[in-house]
């Protein structure tokens, strides 16, 4: 790194000087970016261990998971939940709709899927299932 008589420096300075500011830059647009795209909002886990419960008795869905219900409700902080259940295999034609605690809120978070029943013959069904809790 040589100077010359009037002081100014050469090529070999000039390049240590954009790579200071291009580090610069590149450590601050990536915090940027880092900070915008995190979500400060925990996002909320709506729960379905309590399916387990669910059987098809006489062609009927049946399910005595209300007191679950109630409990993973208080458990997550939930005022309110509904469960809707339907058979979706061409012999059984049935849907079953459980609801506890209040559905009055504007906050309301849903999780569908489906799970295997088993009958009272011995068949595997699969269920459709809908959870939405209010919070």
């Amino acid at each position: 790194m040589n100077i010359n008589k009037r002081g100014e420096g050469g090529f070999m300075e000039s390049m240590i000087a954009v790579m200071i500011v291009v580090i610069s830059l590149t450590a601050f647009l990536s915090f940027l970016a880092f900070s915008l795209s995190h979500d400060t909002e925990k996002a909320t886990e709506v729960p379905t261990e309590f399916l387990s419960g669910v059987r098809i008795a006489n062609g009927n869905i049946e399910a005595d998971i209300e007191d679950r219900m109630i409990a993973a409700a208080e458990l997550h902080g939930f005022i309110g939940m509904r469960v809707t259940l339907s058979a979706v295999d061409g012999i059984y034609d049935s849907k079953l709709t459980l609801d506890v605690g209040h559905q009055d809120s504007d906050v309301i978070h849903t999780k569908g899927g489906t799970i295997v029943v088993r009958t009272d013959d011995g068949r595997s069904v699969p269920v459709n299932y809908s959870v939405a809790v209010w919070s």
